[in-house]
């Protein structure tokens, strides 16, 4: 007995590290819910072989520390519940043991001492009976010990055996709960084999579990996709990586059963079990969404094609900048992009003198009115104009705040088109009194008249012959200005025919030939001999170019040029009357055709004479146009209608 005990006492000192080293290794590489700490029994055991009373207590110490050290060392989220329930009953194990081992070993010692004492009391032989009582105590007290010993070891297997059966049922909730988990679970080992189909899965690909069980994941794989799979699962279990959260892969296909496809998001995930990998892969059906997404995106792009195409101009506002502008409102404010507006403040769409008006218009809405009414407002665009609009604002709430939509519409052109009908009022009314004052007065100018010359042949007086000519000369000038008011006014409707305006314009020139001589001024003609007919009036007609010569004369005192052209246009015939006269500046161009409105001094000129030209031409279908600028000159660009026949004069 005493060699094994000899080789007992040399192999246990390096065995028991050994052994616990191994354990603690094996235990930190199996999931947290195998109880590998039951294990830490061995070496717990073999400290019985040990010299030292206290070893039992001392490994106990380390292998709880270990034990626990290993549990925090795993992955998180991975079984903890019951890797603690573990721990702690392989704890209470492990030191239920450790105490009966310290009390067998004080038994043990106490046993040795009690033979040490019998071989005194042989030796004595005067106490042989005392001693040999007292051992045989001893050795009663060493199988007490032994007996607890042996009923600690059935308590820490009855305790494993517990265990056991709460980890049996710790795995029916985790499979209840993935079979009652909305989105599929799957999970599959190394060789990408499926070995867990939940119900969720079932449904998703419209397969039973059983079908499923054993078949390669890219199966429920559209064939495009099963390749690149194929590498992508064990590229993952490389990386280092132990899980990707749902969304993290981004949108793939799945393949159901009857062959339709559809998007879903996954997450994955992988563990290590007994030198095995699986990974898990949880996958949820996104088509329902997608569709919801397209459907939205759709709804997104008609209701901005409504805004897009709509007539009016349509500005969203949040906070107090601009956000949106539709296509009309970029042309509404003269822009070339809708850059040029948004992020402009919303009053800046405005003249700084309707800023008071306007911010208490738009304050309504922040303090609760839905609407505000139509009412017409002035905007400026981005070029300084201002403009006439009709507006209206409406507030609204949406997934990003409260905002306004505010609606224009250029009423410039019904602007423009009510004051020319007042205009038109006007020139009416003034027909009316020309026709009046025509028969009133021209009865006694044409008496005056008549005196006066009368007068004139039969006095000799050269002063009193002197007052008579002015007489006669106002009188005249009093009579042309009645009769061009009522040329204006009284205006006869145009006999339009084909007419070929060279010869009109070569008419008109010649009329003016001596006139144009003594004010030193030369014409320029460029009259294109295939130009066609137009359709017109040739009295009307000779009457705009006589008024248009005469406006050229009277802008040159000083001599210059005037040209003349004429050209085919499409559908129509050019007519251009330019001169290198003094110009005009901008604000008398826009009033050039007013009536009554005239730059000549007083008694040199009516302000009639382009009115009636442009009235004219507007008769005949037709346009007019001046462009003019100080010291260089005005030109009169016409354009008319051009005849389907030819006029009678042409071959």
């Amino acid at each position: 007995m005493k060699i094994p005990n000899r080789i007992a006492m040399r192999v246990v000192p390096w065995s028991i590290p050994v052994l616990t080293l191994g354990i603690f290794v094996l235990d930190l590489l199996t999931p947290v819910g195998v109880a590998v700490s039951v294990l830490y029994v061995i070496p717990l055991l073999l400290t019985f072989l040990s010299s030292r009373e206290r070893d039992p207590l001392d490994f106990s110490i380390v292998a709880t520390g270990l034990l626990w050290a290993d549990l925090f060392m795993k992955p998180a989220g991975l079984h903890i519940p019951y890797g603690v329930l573990n721990r702690t009953l392989g704890t209470l194990v492990l030191w239920l043991i450790a105490l009966g081992l310290v009390k067998y070993k004080t038994t043990q010692s106490h046993l040795t001492s009690a033979e040490t004492e019998k071989h005194k009391a042989m030796e004595e032989l005067i106490t042989e009976r005392t001693e040999r009582s007292h051992a045989e105590g001893l050795l009663t007290a060493a199988q007490e010990a032994r007996a607890y010993a042996e009923t600690a070891v059935t308590g820490a297997v009855a305790s494993r055996q517990q265990a056991e059966a709460s980890y049996v049922v710790i795995q029916l909730r985790l499979e209840s709960l993935i079979q009652s988990a909305m989105d599929a679970i799957i999970t599959i080992d190394e060789q990408q084999r499926v070995v867990m189909f939940n119900e969720a899965a079932e449904r998703m690909f419209k397969r039973p579990a059983r079908e499923a069980i054993g078949q390669p994941l890219d199966r429920f794989l559209p064939a495009r996709f099963r390749e690149a799979h194929r590498h992508h699962v064990p590229e993952f279990g490389r990386s280092g990586v132990t899980s990707r959260k749902m969304g993290q892969l981004g949108t793939v296909m799945g393949l159901r059963a009857d062959g339709e496809e559809f998007p879903i998001e996954a997450a994955i995930s992988h563990v290590t079990i007994e030198g095995k990998k699986f990974y898990t892969v949880i996958l949820r059906d996104i088509a329902e969404r997608k569709q919801a997404e397209r459907l939205l995106r759709q709804s997104e792009e008609r209701y901005r094609r409504l805004l897009t195409v709509s007539p009016l101009a349509i500005v969203v506002t949040r906070g107090d900048r601009v956000v949106f502008v539709n296509d009309a409102g970029i042309r509404l404010f003269k822009s070339v992009r809708a850059s040029e507006i948004i992020g402009k403040r919303a009053l800046e769409l405005f003249p700084p003198d309707h800023d008071p008006a306007i911010h208490d218009r738009l304050h309504q809405l922040v303090e609760g009115s839905a609407t505000i009414p139509l009412a017409e407002e002035k905007v400026v665009a981005v070029d300084g104009t201002i403009l006439d609009v009709e507006m209206t604002a409406t507030g609204f709430t949406d997934d990003e705040g409260p905002a306004m939509l505010l609606t224009f519409r250029d009423v410039s052109e019904r602007r423009r088109l009510q004051e020319q009908l007042r205009r038109t009022e006007r020139i009416a009314e003034l027909g009316t009194l020309a026709s009046g004052m025509a028969h009133e007065i021209g009865t006694p100018m044409n008496v005056i008249l008549g005196r006066a010359e009368y007068l004139m042949d039969r006095i000799q007086d050269e002063q009193a012959r002197k007052g008579l000519h002015t007489i006669v000369a106002q009188v005249e000038r009093i009579t042309r200005v009645m009769n061009q008011l009522l040329a204006f006014a009284r205006r006869k409707p145009p006999l339009r025919g084909p007419l070929a305006l060279k010869d009109v314009i070569e008419n008109g020139v010649e009329m003016f030939q001596e006139r144009l001589t003594q004010s030193r001024v030369r014409v320029e003609m460029e009259l294109d001999d295939n130009c066609p007919a137009v359709l017109a009036d040739a009295d009307q007609m000779s009457q705009v170019l006589i008024n248009l010569i005469m406006n050229a004369i009277h802008a040159m005192p000083d001599g210059g040029i005037l040209r003349i052209g004429l050209a085919p246009a499409k559908k129509a015939v050019t007519l251009t009357v330019a001169d290198t006269g003094q110009g005009m500046p901008a604000e008398v161009v826009n009033r050039i055709f007013e009536p009554f409105f005239t730059t000549k001094e007083f008694g040199k000129g009516t302000g009639l004479g382009l009115t009636v030209v442009k009235g004219i031409i507007e008769e005949h279908q037709g346009s007019i146009t001046v462009e003019s600028e100080q010291g260089k000159g005005t030109t009169f660009t016409i354009l008319l209608p051009k005849s389907e026949k030819p006029s009678e004069g042409s071959k």
